[in-house]
């Protein structure tokens, strides 16, 4: 609840003030701790303008988040206090959500809450993998290592999410620049010349005269074609309401050519690097996967997962709960194979990471050869079909009045 408060401190004066408390009573913990009295308090149920600015603010990015983590881990290890520690970094940070965001964790902090339950606070700003492995810092004595460990996995997310997009922003660009080019001629250049043709009474090829009735089809019955987006957007949605279409759509996706064999690297990779990360801090092998199920948005891994998890607390061993989920290759079953038999679990894991890391590199390097070429065929496709059908009536009259 937020709330507007008037409060007495130690020399006397009254000092107003605002806040979002849990409970009243948190409201008084807080002044307490400053040893401050409260006189007064009101409950405000808009807005401010302040909270309605954030609204506005730029988002969070992961590198900031690393950069923070990274710098809190060297300010901790180093034997600094936490909340000294974090009000030095808040002083240096120019990003405004982030900073309110810190304020906020010091504030938190400052009332006895622990770092992973100030971080929690604000679900916006921190990821759910900073604040879990804070709690197991915080449990275990280990929070530089804990804040060092988050910094190295986002930026192992990052570079991944990183390569993605760049692998699909080419193809994009491509796509939309293509399209926009056939928009152009199909329904501004070839009106114009199928009008003068007409006027000069050119016979036009079958494959013009097929375009024409096309546009003309086209711009009277414009409606239909957002009409037809709308209503497959409108069955998407309907078929993600429910779990099982969900994850058949999501299946489907990583089963397509090129983008879901990239998708399904970079989802390999972070499964098998949050794993990894989480044995090697101690954390339960039930309980690793269910932080993955949280930490997966795609409805195919978090089921992949679910299913994982469900079968090694049945009593099954790591190595059958991967094999019946039918979703990974042989090497990656040798490796699970070779470190539960082994006891090296955590390093195989990390290895499985890194190959699929460099996987998904590869891959982007290779997409992004392979499209070269394929950009070239349809570009000269492109140019046949617009010279076949536009501009070869066009060559056919020069060269009857060149023979006239």
């Amino acid at each position: 609840m937020n709330l507007n408060y008037t409060a007495l401190t130690s020399d006397g004066s009254a000092i107003k003030g605002k806040g979002a408390y849990d409970s009243i009573q948190s409201l008084f913990e807080d002044l307490a701790s400053q040893d401050m009295i409260l006189l007064k308090y009101t409950h405000n149920k808009y807005l401010s303008t302040e909270e309605i600015q954030n609204l506005f603010l730029p988002k969070v990015k992961r590198p900031d988040i690393v950069e923070f983590c990274d710098s809190l881990s060297s300010m901790v290890g180093s034997g600094l206090p936490l909340i000294d520690s974090i009000e030095s970094i808040k002083d240096t940070i120019k990003i405004k959500r982030l900073r309110i965001a810190l304020e906020k964790v010091i504030m938190e902090v400052k009332r006895g809450s622990t770092l992973s339950g100030a971080f929690a606070e604000s679900p916006t700003v921190f990821p759910d993998i900073l604040i879990f492995f804070c709690n197991i810092g915080e449990e275990t004595g280990t929070l530089q290592d804990a804040l060092k460990n988050t910094a190295e996995h986002l930026k192992k997310v990052d570079d991944i999410v990183s390569q993605t997009k760049r692998a699909l922003i080419y193809p994009a660009f491509v796509i939309s620049a293509m399209g926009a080019v056939m928009f152009f001629w199909l329904f501004f250049v070839l009106p114009r010349l199928v009008e003068t043709f007409h006027d000069i009474n050119v016979t036009l090829p079958d494959i013009t005269m097929k375009l024409v009735k096309f546009v003309a089809f086209s711009r009277q019955n414009w409606y239909i074609y957002p009409g037809v987006v709308l209503v497959f957007m409108a069955l998407i949605f309907l078929m993600r309401r429910f779990e099982p279409t969900k994850i058949f759509l999501a299946h489907t996706i990583l089963k397509i050519p090129i983008a879901g064999e990239l998708l399904k690297y970079s989802s390999l990779t972070i499964f098998f690097s949050n794993m990894a990360l989480m044995l090697r801090s101690g954390v339960t092998l039930t309980r690793t996967f269910e932080v993955l199920e949280t930490t997966f948005k795609n409805p195919a891994i978090k089921s992949i997962t679910a299913k994982i998890r469900q079968s090694t607390s049945s009593g099954n061993s790591l190595l059958d709960a991967f094999t019946r989920a039918k979703f990974f290759d042989a090497i990656t079953l040798r490796m699970i194979s070779v470190g539960e038999s082994t006891g090296t679990l955590d390093q195989r894991l990390n290895y499985l990471a890194d190959t699929y890391q460099e996987k998904t590199s590869r891959f982007v390097d290779v997409m992004g050869k392979m499209i070269e070429p394929i950009v070239m065929a349809l570009s000269g496709g492109l140019f046949v079909f617009i010279v076949v059908s536009l501009i070869g009536p066009v060559y056919d009259l020069v060269s009857q009045l060149g023979g006239g």
